[in-house]
């Protein structure tokens, strides 16, 4: 029989186990020690495999079981996701934190000074159609990440990349247009199905313009967000607020209820939000391998945005006060601070702006002018939680979503990108 070695990094393993153990017996940990090589190779190939097929496999326990998404059924893929949909929030122990909400709001009393961002975003030359046609195109996408080009500038030298009407005609424009972007090879089936569905929404309902959402549903907040999440274009609750919000800084539409628009939940804003506590977990977040169907994620996307509405409604209960009157007006801010000062490994908390810095800064110039350098939130967020970083999601669905990495007792297969 050959013998079978491991390298000394089996450590790393053996020290999974303790830590495993410890959880459940210390005393057992703390005695805990791989067997000789060759039978630590099989119990590590045995737990890695149990591990595996939880998480991972579909197994036939699961046979006929359908899970509900947003975009229609799907197969469960594997018992830990049947596990993880039911529970993912009480293990995580999601919530809204009251009392961190509180002093976020007291922080923006004394330091936010409210302005339009209409003022920075340039959206000369082009008439309220076109705004509201491009924005719409671009809300429904859901990036993730900065683009390459800005979408009202393209806009200006490319119209014909975001009329309805010239998209439901020549659909090779959905090409060029997440080409021009920047795009184009990251989940492009989607995004292509989701820009053709929205033009033909927009031809066969709203005359062939998205201005005209919000006369057919009389400018009111609710109707139109109701409409959009209906319509099957791909947009969610998120995405609908930060096209209403951006329809109503840019003057585009007068809307009724928009207080109802809420601050959009991204990275930057969930990243602020963990780290300083007004969105509180269990224990740092999981990776998006393990978040199977994005439960987690959706779970602290819906949470974050009914933070930032319960800091701003306590900031509105302070005495005297000098709030917004729409959480979204605290939108800009907040995504700025994350994109800016609040970054995954640089901290306003814990490295101060070079001069050159705050001159550049438009959040300094604009909307807060008395920072001082650091973090208005500085001392809010605790040493547990300020290295917090928000959750990445895989899709559901798509050429390289959850539903094409399907596994079985056979083993193997899982994502290919």
């Amino acid at each position: 029989m050959e013998k079978v070695s491991l390298s000394e990094d089996k450590r790393y393993f053996e020290d999974f186990m303790k830590q495993f153990l410890d959880l459940v017996d210390p005393e057992l940990s703390h005695k805990y020690k791989l067997p000789e090589d060759r039978e630590a190779a099989k119990l590590i190939a045995n737990s890695l495999h149990t591990i595996n097929r939880f998480i991972y496999t579909q197994s036939s326990k699961l046979k006929g079981l359908k899970c509900m998404t947003r975009y229609g059924s799907a197969d469960y893929f594997s018992e830990f996701h049947k596990f993880w949909e039911e529970n993912n929030k009480q293990i995580l122990d999601i919530y809204v934190n009251d009392e961190k909400c509180k002093e976020v709001a007291e922080s923006l009393e004394s330091n936010y000074r409210p302005f339009s961002p209409s003022s920075i975003v340039d959206v000369k030359g082009l008439s309220p159609q076109q705004i509201a046609n491009t924005r719409l195109f671009t809300a429904i996408q859901d990036f993730g990440f900065g683009l390459r080009l800005d979408y009202y500038s393209l806009a200006r030298q490319r119209p014909y990349l975001f009329n309805p009407e010239e998209i439901s005609r020549h659909p090779e424009y959905t090409n060029q247009l997440l080409t021009q972007l920047g795009v184009s090879d990251y989940q492009p089936d989607k995004r292509i199905e989701w820009i053709s569905r929205c033009a033909r929404l927009l031809v066969d309902r709203y005359g062939g313009t998205a201005f005209n959402i919000g006369k057919v549903h009389n400018y009111d907040v609710v109707a139109i967000r109701e409409a959009l999440l209906k319509a099957n274009i791909g947009i969610d609750a998120k995405n609908a607020d930060m096209f209403l919000r951006d329809m109503q800084e840019l003057q585009v539409w007068n809307l009724k209820r928009f207080e109802e628009v809420s601050v959009a939940s991204d990275m930057n804003t969930m990243r602020i939000a963990l780290r300083t506590g007004i969105t509180h977990t269990r224990v740092p977040l999981f990776s998006s391998f393990m978040d199977v169907f994005c439960y987690h994620y959706s779970a602290v996307d819906e949470t974050t945005a009914k933070a930032w509405r319960r800091a701003w409604e306590l900031w509105r209960e302070l005495p005297n006060n000098h709030s917004v009157t729409s959480p979204a007006y605290i939108d800009y801010l907040i995504y700025n601070m994350g994109r800016r000062c609040c970054r995954s490994k640089r901290r306003r908390c814990e490295v101060q702006c070079s001069r050159d810095e705050q001159k550049r800064c438009i959040l300094n110039r604009f909307a807060l002018p008395n920072c001082g350098d650091r973090c208005i939130f500085k001392g809010i967020c605790d040493e547990a939680s300020k290295n917090l970083n928000p959750p990445k999601s895989i899709s559901i669905f798509g050429k390289y979503g959850w539903t094409t990495a399907y596994s079985d007792e056979g083993g193997g297969l899982g994502l290919r990108c």
